[in-house]
């Protein structure tokens, strides 16, 4: 097993929040490389770098705004034209962002498009190489529109009329998303189906089974989604755990529909199965959607592969050690299920540190993932059996810059015939005892969205922008102006230990059906290390409608700190 197959299992497709400068985390919205064949290669190499590559931006009805789209040549040489075009956002089925091209047959809810608003200063560029050229982008909004907007820029290289050499052409999809500030929008965001189809063997591919989610926003939110579907399979009278898919996170825009796919690396018997599709939205569990099938599957399939029970003891691998020290580590690993199954082990970067930085410090620069070896890689482990594996982490002497540094040890288990059963993994931790830590966090983006009269989402982002790990822990609360609580909620979310340079959605529910008209402080809070807590917060109003339901309005924009930025290498040049 690779460090690729660890990553392509664990991977998260994160749409991170940004800034249009000296932004938090910058990730490719999406990048097209278009090869053009027409002779042999000359040679010559081309690359650009876009920045920012998503534009998030908070603004008011009415408000224009302006910002700046950089556009940096990465050539040694020459001098390139790039096009510059503007486009309606959409996504596939399985949440890829897309543009919308000129004739496509895409249902694209153009009520959510805020195309219109949007003019660029030039619709080319000439840049020279190795130098920076600048576009204006500017957006102006209309009164009275609420919810959220999108749309994007294309920006791609222009390739010679007479160039007869093969042309790697870079094509960039830059998103434009914009959150109107005020009153709040309700959330509709659904999970209305799950399900699970076979996958023939072709010349191609190999047979599989794929669990499905359907999902559906048919508010004027943009929020991000995580999903899982269990699947268990009815036998000798009851019902028995075969796994547990898992979908990768991503946004969903609004009016869109998708029906998200994940493989579940096994082929499946026929038979009935009990399907329960389970969803969070920006941190919070909705209801959850549990299905029944008779499935076809593969009849030549007469074992049924299910997950095994791999335990593992400690849960987190935690080594102290110093620059140019070696250290080791034992880990003991348990099969308690009733088959015998393959392990392979892999080290791997862990996905939230790869492609983001802060500042100077990229995340890679973080990882420890080469300095640790597996002893045994591979191994047999019978029904019920128990084995040692060792880890041996050799701290080069140049690892004094600082104080933490993390792996992925992922245990991929697969049966005698090649079938998957399941992945296991653990958390690396080596601290370097020469360097103090210094935990620190961020709120990155705080929002509210409607739910039931009085009562809304309070949505917050939240960012560790320290050097070491930590749990999170993320309230919010609603307070007068002396600073006495009205509402408050514990925030839901993933819990599990924060990374550095890592971001996290969180949300709960604030009641406002107590709460008397007039002016409030919204604060969202993240504890991070004990008895230190980081908080933002925003002005709201709160008035009473006619149904005396509370509305509560934003006031203001919240206001946006510096954060990390997407290492270039990971654009692509």
């Amino acid at each position: 097993m690779s460090e690729t197959y660890i990553m392509s299992k664990f991977h998260r497709m994160n749409f991170r929040h940004a800034r249009t400068t000296n932004y938090f985390f910058s990730v490719i919205f999406t990048a097209v490389i278009i090869a053009i064949s027409v002779a042999p290669a000359s040679g010559q190499g081309f690359g650009f770098m876009v920045k920012p590559m998503k534009i998030e931006l908070s603004v008011r009805p009415g408000q224009t705004v302006e910002t700046i789209l950089e556009l940096r040549s990465t050539a040694p040489q020459g001098t390139e034209i790039l096009d510059l075009r503007l486009v309606d956002l959409t996504q596939n089925s399985q949440g890829a962002v897309q543009a919308v091209e000129s004739g496509a047959d895409i249902n694209t809810p153009s009520s959510f498009s805020c195309l219109k608003w949007t003019k660029l200063s030039d619709q080319s560029v000439t840049v020279e190489a190795m130098q920076v050229a600048y576009v204006k982008l500017t957006i102006k909004v209309p009164s009275g529109v609420r919810g959220f907007y999108a749309a994007g820029i294309l920006a791609q290289r222009r390739v010679a009329p007479k160039d007869k050499t093969v042309s790697i052409v870079f094509r960039f999809l830059i998103g434009i998303l914009i959150d109107i500030q005020g009153r709040p929008e309700r959330q509709k965001i659904d999970l209305n189906d799950v399900g699970m189809r076979f996958r023939q063997k072709s010349e191609n591919e190999t047979a599989t089974t794929f669990a499905s989610l359907g999902i559906i926003n048919q508010g004027r939110t943009y929020s991000r989604i995580k999903g899982s579907a269990g699947v268990m399979r009815f036998s000798d009278g009851h019902w028995r755990k075969v796994t547990n898919a898992e979908f990768k996170e991503l946004g969903i825009l609004p009016g869109v529909k998708l029906n998200l796919e994940s493989d579940l690396n096994r082929r499946l018997p026929p038979g009935k199965y009990k399907l329960t599709g389970m969803l969070s939205v920006d941190g919070r569990r909705i209801k959850p959607v549990e299905k029944e099938i008779d499935f076809v599957g593969d009849p030549n399939v007469t074992k049924l592969a299910v997950d095994t029970a791999i335990t593992l003891d400690p849960p987190i691998v935690a080594v102290k050690g110093a620059p140019g020290a070696n250290r080791t580590a034992v880990i003991k690993v348990q099969n308690a299920s009733d088959d015998a199954v393959n392990i392979e082990a892999v080290s791997a970067v862990p996905p939230v540190l790869r492609g983001v930085a802060l500042g100077d410090l990229k995340g890679e620069d973080l990882t420890c993932a080469e300095w640790v070896k597996v002893s045994p890689a591979k191994f047999t482990l019978r029904a019920g059996g128990r084995q040692n594996i060792g880890l041996t982490v050799k701290m080069p002497s140049t690892a004094n810059q600082h104080s933490n540094y993390y792996a992925l040890l992922g245990l991929q288990a697969n049966y005698p015939d090649g079938q998957s059963a399941g992945e296991t993994t653990t958390l690396i931790s080596v601290e370097n005892k020469g360097i103090k830590a210094n935990p620190a966090a961020q709120v990155i983006k705080t929002t509210l969205a409607g739910e039931e009269p009085s009562k809304y989402i309070i949505r917050a982002k939240f960012g560790n922008v320290g050097d070491v790990h930590f749990t999170p822990k993320c309230t919010a609360v609603v307070t007068t102006a002396p600073g006495a609580r009205v509402v408050e909620a514990d925030m839901s979310g993933e819990t599990s230990i924060m990374l550095p340079l890592e971001t996290r959605d969180f949300s709960g529910v604030l009641d406002f059906s107590k709460v008397n008209p007039g002016t409030y402080f919204l604060k969202t809070s993240i504890e991070y290390a004990p008895r230190k807590v980081e908080t933002a917060e925003l002005p709201i109003q709160v008035s009473i409608d006619e149904n005396q339901a509370r509305l509560v309005e934003i006031i203001k924009p919240a206001e946006k700190e510096p954060q990390p930025e997407a290492d270039p290498a990971e654009r692509g040049t």
